[in-house]
């Protein structure tokens, strides 16, 4: 018997298919089922990524005008689309169980729509229940300041502007430490905060406070005192005569404060057994130097019945500190009439929820009782005129 050596390869070749065909199978088999747990585990990790993540969004649409140009709440004779209207997306991440991110972009008419984020910041929640915050958030300095631009939170069209209105700062970037204390049937929470801020040219440095709530969900008792260093230039845009019949606006200096201490202490109660509606708030702001001292305060009364909410609103701010600005000079006597101030204000308004997530309001405020001020109106520094009358309809939606 005689054997072909050189046929010897191919025929261990043929020999082998077989094996080979079984094990091509094999690991192709391994590689569906690798491919399959890859896809399996990206989808759940997907899913995960999607329910650790909430978003949400709200907007207001406001047409506001006055039958005057005494500039309150920013309305003048003209129909005002602009002014209070707002479109804001917040989105918030779970990073763990505790731990989350969260940040809120805002746009709003009156700065020509453009982007700013009012919220950044991440929180977390210990085990004893003491959360944290560190990054921007919401000055705290106000019942509705954590819904201060989501007008369908609140019953009115706006925060009342005799009160809202003379705090320009509504972000700081720092951070708070807030506690709740549980009782049988109300909530305490305790929060203390610091950071800084900027607005109008003047930095708010070294911003430190506490703020102490009481509920039990018909009752809200809220008290606050918070202080800082305001540092930097207060300016305001004036109109000046260069020749009859010829004005032109520019920016002056007003005063230059350097590191002088402000302290802000306000006061809130609300009531609402899901019918009668009662929210009060008082505000005192104390400044070193010559930049004003001003009380402030409101009471709005409201009922509900089915979809529809009247309200009324009475309100007022005064500075307290008038004499301390001696009128000597031109400068002084712009000063003089920018910063001193009074008035009243009293709203009368409609709120209808036309659907689960959009109500439509209306609002009439009338301000007068100027005394020989401007009214603590910046448009009224010539104190042209002494009361005005502002007409407000509007949209809030949240989504």
């Amino acid at each position: 018997m005689s054997f072909n050596l050189k046929a010897l390869p191919l025929a261990i070749s043929v020999a082998m298919l077989p094996a080979l065909a079984v094990a091509n199978d094999a690991t192709d088999e391994k590689l569906a089922k690798l491919e399959q747990q890859v896809k399996s585990l990206q989808a759940n990790q997907t899913a995960n990524l999607t329910e650790r993540f909430k978003f949400n969004g709200f907007m207001t649409g406001a047409f506001i005008t006055s039958d005057n140009n005494a500039g309150y709440a920013g309305a003048t004779t003209s129909a005002n689309f602009n002014e209070g209207s707002k479109f804001g997306l917040q989105g918030t991440f779970a990073i763990t169980d505790q731990t989350q991110a969260v940040m809120q972009l805002m746009m709003r008419g009156e700065n020509d729509w453009d982007v700013e984020a009012e919220w950044a910041y991440i929180s977390h929640r210990f085990d004893n229940g003491i959360q944290a915050r560190a990054g921007k958030s919401r000055l705290p300095l106000f019942m509705y300041s954590d819904y201060l631009d989501i007008g369908y939170a609140q019953p009115f069209v706006r925060p009342p502007s005799d009160v809202y209105d003379p705090v320009p700062f509504t972000s700081y970037t720092g951070g708070d430490v807030s506690y709740d204390v549980e009782f049988d049937d109300s909530t305490m929470t305790i929060q203390a905060f610091g950071g800084q801020s900027e607005a109008a040219g003047v930095d708010m440095k070294n911003i430190l406070g506490v703020n102490v709530t009481w509920t039990d969900e018909t009752w809200t008792l809220r008290g606050l005192y918070g202080e800082a260093i305001l540092d930097g230039d207060v300016k305001r845009q004036i109109t000046q005569e260069l020749m009859p019949n010829t004005e032109i606006d520019v920016t002056v200096t007003l005063l230059e404060i350097d590191r002088e201490k402000g302290t802000f202490a306000g006061v809130g109660a609300s009531y609402d057994n899901g019918s009668f509606l009662a929210i009060t708030e008082l505000t005192r702001i104390e400044v070193d130097g010559a930049y004003p001292d001003s009380d402030s305060g409101y009471l709005t009364l409201g009922y509900r019945i089915n979809d529809f909410t009247p309200y009324v609103t009475a309100s007022f701010f005064e500075t307290k500190d008038n004499d301390s600005r001696t009128i000597i000079d031109e400068a002084s006597a712009i000063q003089a009439a920018i910063f001193n101030g009074q008035r009243k204000s009293y709203s009368a308004g409609l709120r209808w929820d036309a659907l689960d997530n959009l109500a439509i309001k209306f609002d009439v405020t009338y301000s007068n009782d100027f005394g020989e001020t401007s009214g603590g109106l910046e448009t009224n520094i010539a104190k042209e005129f002494d009361d005005t009358t502002v007409y407000t309809v509007q949209f809030d939606a949240v989504f």
